[in-house]
């Protein structure tokens, strides 16, 4: 199953996360906003890997009031995968 899913976050400097979810792997992840080298190296780091892995890695980071782009990352993958 291939699905694009765009996800607008809260709290974190990002606007946005784009990116495609094929059965269960991520690719081609791409945050609007934030800090640039960040996103950009947990975009790279996140490309091929499953979707579960990601959350269990990336859910709870913290960089602002208990929140981070990563975070949010895990955030919208669990939103993606409960839609299932």
């Amino acid at each position: 199953m291939e699905k694009h899913i765009t996800f607008k976050t809260k709290g974190v400097c990002s606007q946005k996360i784009d990116l495609d979810l094929v059965d269960g792997i991520v690719h081609n992840v791409v945050f609007t906003g934030g800090c640039r080298g960040n996103t950009q190296g947990v975009a790279r780091l996140a490309e091929g890997m499953e979707a579960e892995e990601i959350i269990s890695r990336c859910k709870g980071i913290d960089c602002r009031g208990g929140n981070s782009c990563p975070n949010q990352l895990a955030l919208a993958l669990e939103a993606a995968l409960a839609e299932k």
